[in-house]
């Protein structure tokens, strides 16, 4: 095989996306209500001190496994995952989510990435979990790394890019 059509099949083969994740938790049943009646997940499955759950797009986007009541988070320093995050349809949706979330979970902040914007919560374990609309590609595709700064973000705000209700 020439070597420029086995380079070419090596570049073609990755991964098409994420999968799912799966989290440990303290206590199954409360993690359950958390990523069900506050986040929107359905159950589409369980087995023995695990719950596998859906947004609808494949069989499952993600599974809590019960580690017991005593589990401990990583410390700060010790590696682990930072955040999961959640892509919204649009700014609009994201907004509305803030709105709906907000007395129901633990809103830690905001914040516009300048590829998209953000708010984050966390949940029943301490999980940090992100919820993001992508911004519109005219607005950051000529900068030279739009990843090396962020700005304030209210989503509380309706047209507003400022921290006014930053949490």
């Amino acid at each position: 095989m020439p070597e420029t059509a086995a380079r070419k099949s090596e570049e073609t083969v990755r991964p098409r996306g994420w999968g799912h994740a799966v989290l440990k938790v303290r206590d199954l049943l409360r993690s359950e209500l958390f990523y069900t009646e506050v986040i929107g997940f359905r159950v589409v499955g369980r087995r023995t001190g695990m719950t596998f759950l859906s947004l609808g797009g494949q069989h499952h986007d993600l599974a809590l496994y019960e580690a017991g009541p005593r589990a401990q988070m990583p410390g700060a320093g010790n590696l682990g995952v930072v955040h999961l995050a959640f892509a919204m349809e649009d700014e609009s949706a994201l907004r509305r989510f803030y709105a709906f979330l907000k007395g129901k979970a633990e809103i830690l902040g905001a914040v516009d990435h300048i590829v998209s914007r953000s708010f984050y919560i966390s949940d029943p374990d301490g999980y940090i979990l992100e919820f993001y609309a992508n911004a519109p590609m005219e607005e950051w595709s000529d900068l030279p790394n739009p990843f090396d700064r962020d700005r304030p973000y209210n989503p509380g705000v309706i047209g507003s890019r400022e921290d006014a209700e930053f949490p």
